[in-house]
């Protein structure tokens, strides 16, 4: 993968404030920053937002291995403890990548260390 690649910031990223901590070869850990305007009427971080952190882990770390396209086919993700708004610290780590097929996993945590939710994807590798 083109060094610079492994550093771009999608516009999502941008949005969740996205913080690139460590990058090498099947592995990215990054930081988030969430306030109010990601929470639900109970005032935990929606869920939809915790799994769109877990897609770009999954699928950075998938980017680390290689310069081609993907997309996500699936992403299942465990919610496992409310998320309050403040700092996550999050790491994707690729499972295995074939021609046309690669696996990633993800974890997120909170600030104080509290695993919050973690997803597996499977993604679709083009041909360019």
């Amino acid at each position: 993968m083109i060094a610079n690649q492994r550093e771009f910031m999608p516009e999502a990223g941008k949005i969740l404030n996205r913080v690139h901590l460590e990058i090498k070869e099947g592995f990215v850990k990054h930081s988030y920053e969430l306030d109010g305007k990601f929470t639900n009427r109970r005032n935990f971080i929606m869920g939809g937002f915790i799994s769109t952190m877990l897609d770009g882990l999954c699928g950075h770390a998938l980017h680390t291995v290689h310069d081609k396209h993907h997309v996500t086919l699936e992403l299942k993700t465990i919610f496992l403890s409310p998320a309050k708004k403040g700092k996550f610290i999050g790491e994707g780590r690729v499972v295995k990548v074939g021609r046309s097929v690669g696996f990633s996993e993800a974890n997120i945590w909170d600030i104080d260390s509290n695993e919050v939710a973690r997803a597996s994807a499977t993604f679709k590798i083009f041909k360019y």
